[in-house]
C-alpha cells in the first residue's frame, strides 16, 4: 500500500524530528481509544497504534468478529452498504458496549498524490458518528495527499490535543514515527510473504522485526487470493484463505510490492488514479497472472462492492487471456460456509484453460440480443448516451461544428437489457443504461462515441474505459472520445485539447467555443423552464397544461437555428406560462435530491416529478435544485450566485459529513440540512443501488430526518424497480406530508 511509502517522502521536509522509538510520554495523561477491527484497521492498524501509543494513549481494538458481532450490525442504520461498513458499525457498538466512550475512525480521503479512496473510506466515520445516541464520540483525522498540501496533518495535531498532547512537534514527530513504523511493516508483508492476519499477530506480539526470510515450500498448486484484507481475513469470509490453503500456496495482495503492483498499472489508461487500495488489488492481481505466478486466481468481493465492480473486468479479461482459471466470489453476512465450500472445491476442479494470449480481445461466446455491424464507414457519425436533456445540447454543439450525430435513444426496457447483457453484476444503474445507449448506436451506424470521464471518488470515471472494453469483445469497431476536465490545466489541458478537436472534426477554436455557446443556451432555457413548469404543476387549474407546453417547447428548442432564437422561444414560453390559469392550492414542497442521473432522466426514476405533479390531494411543488446548468455554473463556468450557494450547501453539510465523498452525496446532505429553513415539507433522495457516495448520504439522512423533523423518502432504483411500487410509497409520503401540514395549520 502507498500510504506511507509516499508519506515518507512528503514528511521529510515538514517534520520537526526524525527520533525513531516511543517518544517520551512521561506526565502525559492516558486516555484509551478504541480502535473498530474493521476497514481501516486492515490497512493502517500498525501506524495507528503507534501514533496513540507514542503520545501515552492506549489503543484498544475490538475483539474478531463472532456471530454476536454480526448481531450487531444492525446499529446501520441502513441495509445497502457493503458488509465492510456494515461490520465497521458492529465493531464500534462493540468497543461502545465494552465501556468505551472515545472510538477512533479515520477518514482515508486520498493516500497518494493523484487518485482517491473510495468514498466509504471517506464518509464511514462520519455515517458512523451521526449514528451515535447515548454517549461516545468518534475521533475523526483524516487523510488527504492528493491537494499536494499538508493540511491533513492538522488533524492529526488536534487528535494528539485529545489525548493529552499539546505540543505540536511532538504530535509531528509522533506522525512521522508512525509512518516509518508503518513502511516497515509493508515492506516486511512483501519480503517475508505474510498475509496481514500473520503479519498483524507478529507485530503484536514484537517478533515481525526479527524475522528472517526463508525458502518457499513447493507445493502442487499455487492459487492467487484477491481481495480486500477486512473481507479475506473477517469471520465473514468464513475462513476462505485457510480453506484455500488446503489445495496449494497462497500468494495474496500484500505479499506483492506496491512498486511492482503499480509498475502493471501503466498499461491502463490513467491506471495511476484508480482508488489506491484497489489499484494494489488490480496490480497485484496483474502481476500474478502476467507472469503466470499462479496456477488459478479467486477474487473476494463484498456484495455491492462499487469499486471492485469496476476491478473485476480487468483482472477477467487478463486472466482469460493468459489462460488462467478465475473465480469471483461475493460474500457478505449472509453468505453460507456449504455454498462457499462447494463453489471452492468445483474451482479447484477446473482444467487450465487454452490461453488467449493472441486475441486481446476475443469474441464472447455470450448470445448476442441483435447482431454486431461490420466494418464501419470513414463517415464520421458520433453518438453519446443521455442525461436528462443533455443529449439535445450536445446534438446543437457538434452540428455546429458539422458533425454527423444520431439521435441518443430514451432510456427504455430495450436500452436496459442492451446494456444488462455486458455489465459487471453489481455496476450502478447509469453505467447499464448509457452502455445499453452505445450498443444501440454502434448497431445503426455509428463510428465515434463520445462520454464524460474525470477520475475521481465516483466510478463515473472508469465508465468509459470498461465500457469500450466491453463492446469491443462482442466486435464492435469504433472510437471511445473521453472528455475529462482540464483542470488542472498544466497536466490534462493536452488531453482535453486533442479530446474537443477529436469530436469536433478538428474544427478551429473560435468555432468550437461558439458551438459550446449554442449548447449551453439550449440546456439552460430548458432548465429554467422546468423549473416554472415544477411550480406550475402545483396551482395550475387544468393538470396537465404546464406538461403539454413544456413538451412543445423542448421540441420547438431542439429545432432552433440559434441561440437568439432560443433566448427568445423561452421568454414566449414564460409569458405562456404566465397565462395558464391557477388556484389557490396550498401545496406542499418536496425537494428532490441524490445522484444526478437518476434525478435527471425520467424513465430511469419513474417519471417521478410527473407523478408528484399528478397529484391532487395534496397538490406538489416539486423543488429539485439539481440540474445540468446549476452543476454547469459551479464547476465549468463559474458564477458568482452558484459559487455562495455552493458554499452555502457546503457549509451546512459539514457538521454531518465533514468530506465530501463524491458525485452529490455531499450536496444530498447540504440541501436537506437546508430544507427547514428554506420552506420544504419533505425530502426524496434518489439513488441508483450500490451507488457509493450516495450510499454515504442515505445513511446519515436517517439521522438528520430525526433531528431536523423532516420526512425523508429514499428510493433506491435497480432494473427491478416498478411503477406500482413506487406510487405506493411516495402516496403514502406524501399522506404524511399532508397530515403534518394539517397538524402545523391547526397549531
Amino acid at each position: 500500500m502507498t500510504l506511507v511509502i509516499d508519506f515518507v517522502k512528503l514528511m521529510e521536509d515538514v517534520c520537526l524530528t526524525s527520533n525513531v522509538g516511543m517518544l517520551n510520554s512521561e506526565g502525559l495523561s492516558m486516555l484509551t481509544v478504541g480502535f473498530p477491527r474493521a476497514m481501516s484497521y486492515y490497512y493502517l492498524y500498525p501506524f495507528f497504534r503507534t501514533f496513540v501509543e507514542s503520545l501515552g494513549g492506549k489503543l484498544v481494538v475490538s475483539p474478531p468478529t463472532t456471530k454476536a458481532t454480526l448481531n450487531k450490525m444492525e446499529f446501520c442504520p441502513t441495509d445497502e452498504p457493503c458488509v465492510a461498513v456494515k461490520l465497521l458499525f458492529a465493531h464500534a457498538k462493540e468497543l461502545l458496549d465494552a465501556g468505551l466512550d472515545y472510538l477512533l475512525i479515520p477518514s482515508l480521503v486520498s493516500v497518494e498524490p493523484e487518485n482517491f479512496c473510495c468514498p466509504k473510506f471517506i464518509g464511514a466515520p462520519y455515517m458512523v458518528h451521526n449514528a451515535l445516541r447515548n454517549g461516545g464520540r468518534v475521533f475523526i483525522p483524516y487523510i488527504d495527499l492528493y491537494h499536494g498540501d499538508t493540511r491533513w496533518q492538522e488533524s492529526f495535531v488536534a487528535l494528539a490535543r485529545e489525548l493529552g498532547v499539546e505540543s505540536r512537534e511532538q504530535a509531528l514527530q509522533a506522525l512521522k514515527h508512525a509512518l516509518k513504523v508503518q513502511a516497515a511493516f509493508e515492506e516486511a508483508l512483501a519480503r517475508f510473504k505474510l498475509t496481514y492476519a500473520e503479519a498483524y499477530e507478529l507485530f503484536d506480539q514484537g517478533k515481525l522485526w526479527s524475522l528472517s526470510p526463508s525458502p518457499q515450500k513447493g507445493a502442487e498448486s499455487t492459487i492467487g487470493v484477491v481481495g480486500h484484507p477486512y473481507v479475506l481475513y473477517d469471520a465473514v469470509s468464513l475462513g476462505l484463505v485457510p480453506k484455500v490453503k488446503e489445495y496449494g500456496r497462497v500468494i495474496t495482495p500484500e505479499m506483492i510490492p506496491f512498486a511492482v503492483a503499480r509498475e502493471e498499472m501503466k498499461d491502463i489508461a490513467e491506471g495511476e488514479r484508480l482508488w489506491s487500495f484497489e489499484a494494489h488489488l488490480l496490480g497485484a492481481a496483474l502481476h500474478l497472472l502476467r507472469h503466470r505466478l499462479v496456477d488459478r486466481l479467486i477474487l473476494v468481493s463484498s456484495f455491492e462492492c462499487g469499486p471492485e465492480s469496476i476491478v473485476e473486468s480487468f483482472i477477467e479479461e487478463e486472466a482469460q487471456r493468459q489462460g488462467i482459471p478465475f473465480l469471483l466470489l461475493t460474500v457478505d453476512e449472509h453468505t453460507g460456509e456449504a455454498g462457499l465450500v462447494t463453489r471452492i472445491e468445483a474451482f479447484m476442479d477446473i482444467a487450465p484453460l487454452k490461453s488467449a494470449a493472441a486475441d486481446p480481445f476475443p469474441a464472447t461466446t455470450r448470445r448476442l440480443s441483435t447482431p454486431v455491424p461490420g466494418p464501419q464507414p470513414k463517415t464520421m457519425k458520433v453518438g453519446f448516451p443521455s442525461m436528462g436533456h443533455l443529449d439535445l445540447a450536445i446534438r446543437a454543439a457538434l452540428k455546429e461544428c458539422g458533425i454527423e450525430c444520431l439521435p441518443t435513444p430514451r432510456a427504455s426496457k430495450e436500452i436496459l437489457e442492451l446494456g444488462k447483457e455486458l455489465s459487471p453484476e453489481f455496476v450502478c444503474l447509469p453505467f447499464v443504461i448509457t452502455l445499453g445507449q452505445m450498443r444501440y448506436l454502434l448497431d445503426r451506424g455509428a463510428t465515434h462515441i463520445l462520454m464524460v470521464g474525470g477520475k475521481g471518488k465516483c466510478r463515473l470515471g472508469w465508465y468509459a474505459q470498461i465500457q469500450e472494453k466491453l463492446l469491443r469483445k462482442l466486435g464492435y469497431d469504433f472510437e471511445m472520445i473521453i472528455i475529462d476536465s482540464p483542470v488542472p490545466f498544466a497536466t490534462r489541458w493536452g488531453k482535453f485539447r486533442e479530446a474537443i478537436k477529436k469530436a469536433t472534426g478538428n474544427a478551429s477554436w473560435w468555432r468550437v467555443i461558439r458551438a459550446l455557446y449554442n449548447g449551453y443556451h439550449r440546456i439552460a432555457a430548458i432548465d429554467r423552464a422546468e423549473k416554472e413548469v415544477h411550480r406550475l404543476r402545483a396551482f395550475e387549474r387544468d393538470p396537465g397544461t404546464a406538461d403539454k407546453l413544456f413538451k412543445k417547447f423542448v421540441r420547438e428548442v431542439e429545432r432552433a437555428p440559434s441561440s437568439q432564437v432560443v433566448r427568445e422561444l423561452l421568454e414566449d414560453f414564460l409569458d405562456t406560462a404566465r397565462q395558464i390559469p391557477v388556484e389557490d392550492t396550498d401545496p406542499v414542497r418536496v425537494r428532490i435530491v441524490g445522484e444526478i442521473w437518476v434525478v435527471l432522466e425520467q424513465y430511469v426514476n419513474l417519471e417521478l416529478e410527473r407523478m408528484l405533479g399528478r397529484s391532487t390531494d395534496p397538490r406538489v411543488w416539486v423543488d429539485r435544485e439539481i440540474s445540468v446548468t446549476n452543476w454547469f455554473h459551479q464547476h465549468i463556468f463559474p458564477t458568482k450566485e452558484a459559487l455562495r450557494r455552493r458554499e452555502e450547501i457546503k457549509k451546512a453539510a459539514e457538521p454531518y459529513l465533514g468530506i465530501e465523498v463524491g458525485g452529490h452525496g455531499h450536496v444530498s446532505i447540504g440541501l436537506t440540512v437546508l430544507a427547514k429553513q428554506e420552506g420544504i415539507d419533505g425530502i426524496i433522495h434518489l439513488m441508483p443501488f450500490t451507488c457509493m457516495p450516495e450510499i454515504v448520504a442515505q445513511n446519515i439522512l436517517v439521522r438528520l430526518s430525526e433531528k431536523l423533523d423532516l420526512p425523508i423518502l429514499t428510493l433506491i432504483i435497480t432494473d427491478q424497480t416498478g411503477e406500482a411500487g413506487i406510487e405506493t410509497r411516495v402516496e403514502a409520503f406524501l399522506d404524511v406530508l399532508k397530515e403534518r401540514k394539517l397538524i402545523k395549520g391547526r397549531g
